[in-house]
């Protein structure tokens, strides 16, 4: 099969999304099938014979963003045709997205879409409109899903999300999936004991971990605040903050103020696998107070490195974080301290836990998400043909 993805975010971009794609288009190719990608440029990607790049510019508000500018659709409907492509997958609901649908209508190709992001949580990024924005926001979600042949969604909490925005198309539930591998390796006390003096942290702290996108919507101001009020019984808690994003500089400044910034780290953008295995696997439990996510991928990841998670009560971690059983799942953001602290004073529980994560995160892999992928691909090319 000749598939083409559409997506707003690919490589050298690090993002969830691209994870995604690049873990399904890797084991659509071991399976056999061709895969091409149709995205943004971006002045550090290198050129790739399976990779077509649309003129961008960045995002006015997201320097890491881009918004592609598809000045010739001919020339895209053009090397669409030319690869003989069997059906399109849209990963995005933005410009590259609506790209998609005009080329499969052009060719008459069948196309279905993936809805990673829940675009209504974004839209405080333009604070001044953003009461109009919102409404504007599951209006447009609702038209430009009912263009597809299915919607897929990663969970059912964006199936329940899409039927109240009133979208009719035919949604699939298929949840992601993460190479489990780079997680479930084990490091050395070395590695990890070089891994704490890499960002001065004392050995003796007992280490709670965020990773993902530094931004408004994953609530990273909920953990700091949690943290202050854990800190102010427990002296050796430490907060680990992996990845980058535009509230970095605020969050900086907030520990600061606080006054906690001595157990606080934020290590930047770290390399994908293998620096963020090993950073879960030098913490002790992750943390999240997100509730915003539409597939928690960075809390499988977190799980398959064996950690406890305490997280928010959000229905995108159903079947990844079991109340009680791996971690705890908060009713309330402010309160979250108080399960960090249980796990900090117990230490049996805290095994207990992470042995209960490393075997609930062997129902998700990517090779499976892969395979329900492309035996929906099939169903989608044969009712079409």
């Amino acid at each position: 099969m000749n598939i083409a993805m559409f997506s707003d975010t690919y490589l050298p971009q690090v993002n969830g999304v691209v994870t995604m794609i690049r873990l399904l288009e890797e084991n659509l190719r071991e399976m056999g099938h061709k895969v091409y990608i149709y995205t943004v440029d971006h002045p550090k990607a290198t050129k790739s014979d399976y990779v077509y790049r649309i003129p961008s510019v960045k995002f006015p508000w997201e320097k890491d963003q881009r918004i592609g500018f598809p000045v010739d659709y001919k020339k895209i409907v053009k090397d669409v045709s030319a690869k003989e492509i069997d059906i399109i997958h849209a990963h995005t609901p933005v410009i590259v997205g609506y790209v998609a649908r005009f080329v499969a209508k052009s060719l008459k190709i069948p196309c279905v879409n993936t809805y990673h992001t829940m675009m209504e949580e974004y839209v405080h990024y333009i604070p001044f409109m953003e009461p109009l924005l919102r409404v504007y926001m599951r209006g447009e979600t609702k038209r430009f899903c009912n263009h597809y042949s299915v919607v897929i969604v990663p969970s059912e909490k964006i199936k329940k999300l899409l039927l109240g925005y009133g979208v009719t198309a035919p949604i699939e539930v298929i949840p992601n999936g993460v190479k489990l591998e780079p997680f479930h390796k084990e490091f050395s006390k070395q590695e990890v004991t070089e891994f704490w003096k890499r960002f001065d942290i004392p050995p003796e702290r007992r280490i709670f971990i965020f990773v993902g996108r530094l931004g408004k919507e994953k609530s990273i101001d909920k953990l700091l605040e949690n943290m202050e009020r854990l800190l102010r019984v427990k002296e050796n808690a430490h907060l680990l903050i992996v990845g980058g994003g535009p509230q970095e500089g605020y969050l900086r400044r907030m520990a600061s103020s606080m006054r906690i910034g001595d157990n606080v780290t934020f290590t930047g953008y770290l390399n994908w696998p293998d620096e963020v295995s090993l950073a879960y696997h030098s913490s002790d439990v992750f943390v999240i107070a997100s509730h915003t996510e539409t597939f928690g991928l960075v809390v499988l990841e977190a799980i398959a490195a064996g950690l406890p998670v305490i997280a928010y009560k959000d229905d995108s971690f159903t079947g990844m974080v079991i109340d009680g059983e791996n971690g705890f799942l908060c009713p309330d953001k402010e309160r979250m301290h108080e399960s960090m602290l249980k796990l900090m004073e117990n230490d049996h529980m805290l095994r207990e836990f992470s042995e209960n994560s490393r075997r609930l995160s062997l129902g998700f892999s990517d090779d499976e998400n892969a395979k329900k992928t492309l035996r929906l691909y099939e169903r989608v090319v044969n009712r079409h043909s």
